[in-house]
């Protein structure tokens, strides 16, 4: 026997007892002690940073002056959306009209802007001026890193409080100053869009 074939004898002989001594015993216990981590969330970035849907971007920073906040709207899941669900009208006017929706709609009382008119103090139908001044502080709140506005997709994050669906819906996830909304417009552009919060 050479030397090479005397090591792997030896070798393959303190295996067992090595191995022994190295791998601890795993039951189901230790395995259902592990915590996996939760899959995190997309990360973060501004309209300027060039790194979401460039319609997106566009509307954002030249309809809205939006340029600060946190977006997640690749370009792959809005151009998956336009093109494999039936729409009426694109992501770019999607998006308009929920922006709209979201500085100019206050009938649902969770909505962002009827949150800010309750603060306010103004009565149930406001002035002119009200509305306006609400709207601004809303579209402040809008331009701020803090804020995040993402795209929802099918059985994702974020999904929907009330269930709408991303097949029949472009639904838009905004967690404003600490609370979560949902802006939705309807594919078919039969329901107006509309936009609320967590009660």
């Amino acid at each position: 026997m050479n030397l090479s074939a005397a090591v792997l004898v030896f070798a393959v002989s303190a295996a067992p007892a090595f191995a022994a001594e190295w791998a601890p015993a795993v039951n189901t216990e230790e395995l259902s002690a592990i915590a996996a981590p939760a899959p995190s969330a997309p990360a973060k970035t501004s309209p300027r940073d060039g790194n979401n849907y460039s319609g997106a971007e566009e509307l954002l920073i030249m309809e809205f002056g939006i340029t600060a906040i946190s977006m997640d709207i690749p370009e792959d899941e809005v151009i998956r959306q336009d093109r494999y669900y039936n729409n009426t009208f694109r992501f770019e006017q999607a998006l308009r009209l929920v922006l709209n929706g979201i500085l100019g709609n206050y009938s649902d009382p969770s909505s962002p802007l009827a949150r800010t008119l309750g603060e306010m103090g103004a009565p149930g139908q406001p002035t002119k001026s009200q509305l306006k001044l609400a709207s601004q502080k809303v579209l402040s709140l809008l331009n701020n890193p803090a804020s995040q506005l993402s795209i929802v997709r099918p059985y994702k994050f974020n999904q929907p409080l009330r269930g709408e669906t991303v097949e029949k819906n472009w639904i838009f996830f905004l967690s404003l100053n600490g609370r979560s909304y949902w802006a939705v417009a309807d594919r078919s552009g039969a329901k107006a869009p509309y936009v609320y919060g967590l009660n």
